[in-house]
């Protein structure tokens, strides 16, 4: 793996947003135009931080194309360097694994995620250890955290280039893994056994047909399943455990959970019980579908049910609230004088670090080349090939 502190990745899912709760609830529509709109900002956070390069997913739906032409206007001086993974399009999971693997391996600091829980998990199955900063485009989310992207974009850039924002500002997400025969899922959320016919739509609205949930975190401002849990016993996300739950007859508790946008419940609750790190539980139903992260996925028997394991070893997720508190409390987007059209501070603009007892000399260092202009699939910087991997569920 290569190595480069000035170099983000980022992933936009054309097709986040688009499921079935949009229809069955009221969830919002993000467009492709309003997915530009964020990753601008998110662009100029990380030019501010310094990052020179980014490299980009591939996609058919016009987020690569636009960003190719909004890189050429003028308001884009500054930008980093703009590449773009060179990868066949399957429009399904595939481009996303394919995409990040590719990103990864070129050496970024951190990925930026433009998607919703499903697009994460996908993505963190293969980050390695690259830190993750999740800006929410899906429908249903609970692992995405409400953020302004061009915040988001200042921490991404300030994890990837100062190993003291990484530091101070990432953590290690839980995530529950999930062994039924030959075949084994992760989920960054939640696990849900549903007594459905089939996978059908995909996406899980009605909790009326859930008997069993397990949940790696669950707060009361969450919307989806895991809102449940976090009615009952809210389970932070830093918490080493997680939260199970029993729903239906005889019910011990009825709790109003937000289900979907627009869509609030009445749902009994008939146990609560702590999920211990490492610790396995074998589902109770003796059939019905498991749905991850709000997604059904598959169906299960009697003689083959589902196992689920709490781990500690997720993805390492970049908390935006700290880094940004992290970088203001060591001045790390501060420095002394004017900033004009042209000019960035150097390193000796920084300000004193916290116990120097020496300060460092202010001045800015001019730039007297043409700016840094966004690189395409045709530009001077070869773009990444990576082969197409068989489908993997979105």
């Amino acid at each position: 793996m290569k190595t480069s502190t000035t170099t983000v990745g980022m992933i936009a899912n054309p097709a986040s947003a688009r499921d079935i709760r949009r229809l069955v609830a009221h969830g919002g529509a993000v467009t492709t135009h309003d997915k530009l709109n964020r990753l601008q900002r998110v662009l100029a956070g990380l030019a501010a931080t310094g990052v020179e390069r980014v490299i980009s997913m591939a996609d058919q739906a016009g987020i690569m194309d636009g960003l190719g032409r909004l890189a050429e206007r003028a308001s884009a001086e500054g930008w980093p360097a703009l590449e773009f993974v060179d990868q066949d399009i399957a429009q399904t999971g595939a481009d996303t694994t394919a995409a990040t693997r590719a990103i990864v391996d070129a050496g970024v600091g951190s990925i930026v995620v433009l998607g919703g829980d499903g697009t994460n998990r996908v993505v963190a199955a293969a980050s390695a250890d690259v830190p993750l900063v999740s800006i929410s485009t899906g429908t249903n989310n609970a692992f995405p955290r409400p953020v302004e992207p061009t915040v988001a974009g200042l921490a991404a850039g300030l994890v990837a280039t100062n190993p003291h924002s990484r530091q101070a500002g990432t953590y290690r997400a839980k995530k529950l893994i999930v062994h039924c025969g030959d075949r084994v899922e992760e989920a960054l959320v939640d696990v849900a056994i549903t007594d459905t016919d089939g996978v059908g739509a995909g996406a899980l609205w009605d909790s009326t047909s859930v008997s069993e949930l397990f949940m790696c975190f669950a707060e009361a401002d969450a919307i989806g399943l895991s809102a449940i849990g976090g009615h009952v016993q809210p389970t932070p996300r830093r918490s080493p455990t997680g939260l199970a739950l029993v729903l239906g007859e005889p019910v011990a508790t009825i709790v109003r959970a937000p289900i979907a946008p627009g869509l609030v419940e009445p749902v009994g609750v008939s146990s609560v019980s702590v999920l211990e790190p490492d610790s396995t539980v074998v589902v109770r139903a003796a059939g019905g579908v498991v749905a991850i992260d709000g997604e059904r996925m598959f169906r299960f028997g009697p003689a083959n049910r589902p196992a689920i394991t709490l781990r500690a070893d997720g993805p390492v997720v970049v908390d935006v609230t700290t880094t940004l508190e992290h970088a203001a409390a060591h001045g790390h987007l501060a420095a002394a004088g004017v900033v004009g059209r042209g000019i960035r501070p150097g390193p000796e603009a920084l300000p004193t670090p916290v116990g120097a007892t020496k300060p460092n000399p202010r001045r800015y260092q001019r730039e007297d080349t043409e700016p840094t202009r966004p690189l395409h699939r045709n530009g001077p910087h070869q773009a990444i090939r990576v082969p197409n991997p068989a489908g993997v569920p979105r």
